[in-house]
């Protein structure tokens, strides 16, 4: 309930910016690049997963950007031409009883995060969708041994989809970073060839990976779970060990709270005695 706060919010204030107003091309990029100031994530990260997630390719620009009215839902991803169109597609989906549907910016799955959005219009809020966004990447990297990692969570907690995102991402994040810099165009990639990002529909957050190369892609995963897993172990060991001390801390205080009760009660009793004598 607390990320429908955050959505909400989001979606208020890019309402009081005028966020509307930013060309359709560039407002994934400019949400994207804001909150990863605001959640302190790597720079461009969070932008290459939304060109990954909902990157259209622009054959006169020669560029791809995230695109806010991609919807994908069985096996199929959509360019939609407005908010109110991208809307219209879900609740024809919805319809006929599909509900594992990826919408916005990030492509956020609405059977996995069914409380991420207050309702259709938020989900499709660029600035609500991103926020969303950001805030479960930054929960998987609290969860995680680093920000590869993280980001390939973000797709798929399967080893085998996971670790075939992530090529796609790093490949997307490495160009990304390069290009960006050069051109200071902050929604934008060129060269997508090297992301494998030219003309191709929106993969949501599910995708194919051949068979031939599971089995090594799993091996991958299984090496990071054990590093993760150790992390968790050390994390856990720490905050018993904060936890004891704190114990500790607080039964001294407690005693010497006690003993100098006693002792003022015993001198009081004798100093009652001496008047008494």
């Amino acid at each position: 309930m607390a990320w429908m706060a955050q959505a909400a919010s989001a979606h208020a204030q890019s309402a009081k910016q005028g966020i509307g107003a930013v060309d359709d091309t560039h407002i994934c990029g400019v949400e994207t690049l804001r909150q990863e100031k605001l959640q302190a994530i790597p720079d461009k990260l969070l932008h290459a997963i939304s060109l990954v997630e909902s990157g259209r390719w622009d054959a006169d620009r020669k560029a791809s950007f995230a695109w806010p009215w991609t919807v994908t839902a069985e096996g199929e991803g959509h360019f939609l031409p407005s908010k109110q169109a991208a809307i219209a597609e879900v609740r024809h989906l919805q319809s006929k009883g599909v509900d594992n549907i990826d919408v916005g910016c990030m492509q956020v799955n609405l059977r996995a995060h069914p409380e991420a959005f207050a309702n259709l219009d938020q989900a499709f809020d660029p600035a609500a969708n991103v926020s969303y966004g950001a805030r479960f990447l930054a929960e998987l990297r609290a969860n995680t041994p680093d920000w590869d990692t993280a980001a390939a969570y973000y797709h798929s907690q399967t080893p085998a989809l996971a670790a075939a995102y992530e090529n796609k991402l790093v490949a997307a994040w490495r160009e990304v970073r390069a290009k960006l810099e050069d051109r200071g165009d902050s929604s934008m990639i060129t060269a997508p060839q090297a992301a494998g990002l030219e003309d191709r529909p929106p993969i949501g957050m599910l995708l194919p990976t051949p068979a031939q190369t599971v089995a090594d892609l799993q091996a991958q995963l299984v090496t990071r779970d054990k590093v993760a897993d150790a992390a968790s172990a050390a994390a856990r060991a720490a905050r018993l060990a904060t936890t004891e001390a704190e114990r500790a801390e607080a039964k001294r205080i407690a005693d010497a709270y006690r003993a100098a009760r006693l002792e003022e009660y015993r001198r009081r009793k004798l100093q009652m005695a001496a008047a008494r004598g």
